[in-house]
């Protein structure tokens, strides 16, 4: 997904044969929001292990862990922009294309849609733009009376949820790879060291020696989302991976990665997950989600 607003309804990357498209009526997702999203939506699905989610106390708490005292009421507060990152992310289409040659006639695709349907309530809207506000003003007392009228009163009365597709859902509880949700959080001011750690992460759950040099202009089609594809602005675009690689390793540590090589690319070599593999079905699986 773009880093910054494209203001467009329509995103395209490329890497190699392959080719992903997102359509979304409402604007392309971006920025760090969707991602938060996305990594709470799948910690939902793998801990109910429920296609359906509900968005109350559970988003509730996930906003006040990732967002922490960045959160703000009001017009641009946090459950406004929030709010609107939800309707575009919902409602997107993502397309993935393959063809052997650029103006070949045979192709491949696939489409995939995150989520069936759904509802946004703007009352449960309204609830966490409160609490928002509370948070942000430090009001202890007022914090401690919102949720103690969560628990009472107000409990059950969330009517926002959404159902996801089989087939992202089928993806959520069969091949999870758990993220540091802490580290996603320290993360979060740069939408694309949270990319590089979610690949990082992802790649190092599975590879058993070092991978050949991942050329830099692969890479950039891949997470140089408004970086040109000239001479300068593949210097820009390595100099930025290299800056927010260094970012990922302070929250990594165990993270092997070499990117100095003068093999013109990046090599991953062997690293200890960041999560833990458990055994499926273990009962730690959910404190580590």
């Amino acid at each position: 997904m773009p880093y910054k607003d494209p203001k467009t309804k329509f995103f395209e990357r490329q890497n190699g044969d392959l080719t992903l498209t997102m359509l979304s009526p409402k604007g392309v997702p971006y920025g760090k929001y969707p991602r938060l999203l996305l990594s709470w939506l799948i910690t939902e699905a793998v801990t109910t292990r429920s296609p359906v989610v509900t968005l109350g106390d559970t988003l509730a708490e996930f906003l006040r862990a990732t967002i922490g005292v960045e959160a703000t009421g009001g017009k641009r507060g946090t459950a406004t922009r929030v709010s609107e990152q939800m309707e575009r992310l919902f409602k997107s289409l993502i397309s993935v294309d393959r063809r052997d040659q650029p103006d070949a006639r045979s192709f491949s695709f696939e489409n995939i849609t995150l989520v069936r349907g759904g509802t946004i309530d703007q009352e449960d809207m309204r609830r966490l733009d409160s609490l928002d506000a509370i948070e942000n003003t430090g009001d202890v007392a007022g914090q401690h009376l919102w949720r103690a009228a969560d628990r009472t009163s107000e409990q059950g009365r969330w009517n926002s949820q959404v159902e996801l597709t089989p087939q992202f859902f089928r993806e959520c509880i069969e091949t999870p790879v758990p993220l540091d949700l802490r580290a996603y959080r320290a993360l979060s001011p740069s939408p694309m060291a949270m990319d590089i750690y979610s690949w990082c992460t992802y790649r190092m759950s599975y590879i058993k020696r070092p991978t050949r040099p991942i050329p830099w202009p692969i890479l950039q089609a891949q997470f140089g989302s408004g970086f040109p594809f000239t001479e300068q602005g593949t210097r820009d675009f390595k100099k930025a991976f290299k800056r927010n690689l260094d970012i990922v390793r302070l929250t990594y540590p165990d993270l092997r990665v070499d990117e100095t090589s003068d093999r013109g690319g990046l090599i991953l070599m062997p690293s200890k997950p960041h999560i833990p593999k458990l055994s499926r079905g273990s009962a730690e699986q959910k404190r580590l989600f």
